[in-house]
């Protein structure tokens, strides 16, 4: 029984969060633990001819740097190399589905990479999108399972064949796993989940345990570094991105020596750097104040607020000063395990790797009805 239950098993489960700031995934290879990956947000087309080139890198770079993929005629570059070869940018304004076909295709080669598998395997995905592009998951699913039965990479012709599949909204992880720590008292009250990250925020409502279909807007932080870029000159999106996160909420010339490209005002240009943070710090969370007020129940009503995403911890001392009265469950109470935390993404993992614990559960679960339904019908003939 244990046998034919194994070989029911995936070889690889897979959960990806298709963020603004990166592709996040938590991947459980048949009989392994799990880990996380990431890979950078960007994604350009390429001719094959030109990515072919790129394979002379393959055994200096990890496989998450040197990502492409191909399928049929279509080819992208995925990733750093998309950006550091290309000149791809973080592509927020496409809906995340749009992307999200090559995103999958390149996590599972570099899992394939990594893992040392074979070149078909089994794959079970669960899948995150914005509350507010759910309804594309319909559209993905047919597309997802097309391309993998036959894509190009980097180190040839790969065939994953889809024997799972699930869509969330962006929360959901995290509501699965409060849900199930909460218990029985989940039915009685009115919950909100904040989700906040790089390129949207999104809100769900749960209403005596009975999820709304939620919304979506694109204040995400995208938009305060947007501002930022708008008041100064010579900036890099990604490289400003990381010093505003590492200033925090009281950001030092310390922090911006890296992102100055001036030598010779060096000292004027980090200040006004650090002007343009300040200011558009706070108008970006009036603006971000002002929507979520718009769409969350009255504090009357609201029993817990549960806010989370990477953005959520920027912003930690402004909501805390938005919400006085409601009580805010800091990304649900998830805890990441130690292990997973290795690309200093921490809490911008919650709701993936929440998922991935739901996930893997009904991966495993459902093998057993397959082994039960097999045994059946042995006992029957």
């Amino acid at each position: 029984m244990s046998r034919l239950n194994k070989e029911r098993l995936p070889d690889v489960t897979l959960t990806l969060d298709f963020g603004g700031s990166g592709t996040k995934g938590i991947v459980q290879i048949k009989g392994g633990r799990p880990y996380s990956i990431w890979i950078e947000p960007a994604v350009i087309e390429a001719t094959k001819m030109s990515l072919g080139f790129q394979t002379r890198n393959l055994g200096n770079a990890y496989p998450e740097n040197t990502a492409w993929i191909g399928v049929g005629k279509d080819y992208r570059a995925v990733g750093y190399l998309a950006r550091s070869t290309y000149g791809a940018t973080p592509g927020l304004r496409p809906r995340k589905f749009e992307l999200a076909v090559y995103k999958t295709l390149a996590a599972i080669w570099v899992i394939k990479q990594k893992c040392k598998l074979r070149e078909s395997f089994d794959v079970s995905l669960a899948l995150l999108l914005p509350p507010g592009e759910f309804e594309d998951s319909a559209l993905l699913k047919p597309m997802l399972k097309d391309a993998l039965t036959e894509f190009d990479t980097p180190t040839g012709i790969l065939n994953a064949n889809l024997i799972g599949y699930e869509c969330f909204p962006e929360g959901a992880g995290i509501y699965a796993m409060y849900c199930k720590n909460t218990g029985e008292a989940i039915r009685r009250k009115v919950i909100a989940i904040v989700m906040l990250g790089y390129r949207n925020a999104s809100v769900i409502i749960s209403r005596r345990g009975i999820l709304n279909r939620g919304k979506t807007t694109n204040l995400g932080m995208a938009q305060m570094v947007e501002k930022v870029i708008e008041r100064t000159s010579g900036l890099e999106v990604e490289q400003l991105t990381q010093a505003i996160v590492n200033a925090s909420g009281e950001p030092k010339p310390q922090h911006f020596y890296g992102v100055c490209t001036s030598s010779s005002h060096q000292d004027l240009e980090i200040e006004k750097i650090i002007a343009a943070v300040n200011s558009s710090r706070a108008e970006y969370t009036i603006s971000l104040a002002n929507w979520l007020k718009e769409v969350l129940p009255h504090s009357n009503e609201l029993d817990e607020l549960i806010i989370c995403g990477g953005t959520a911890d920027y912003l930690r001392s402004e909501l805390d000063t938005i919400f006085p009265v409601t009580p805010i469950e800091w990304h649900g109470g998830v805890e990441i395990p130690h292990s997973l935390s290795e690309q200093w993404l921490g809490n911008r993992l919650a709701d993936v790797w929440a998922l991935s614990v739901y996930h893997g559960i009904k991966v495993k679960a459902g093998s057993r009805e397959v082994r039960d339904e097999t045994m059946k019908s042995n006992i029957q003939s």
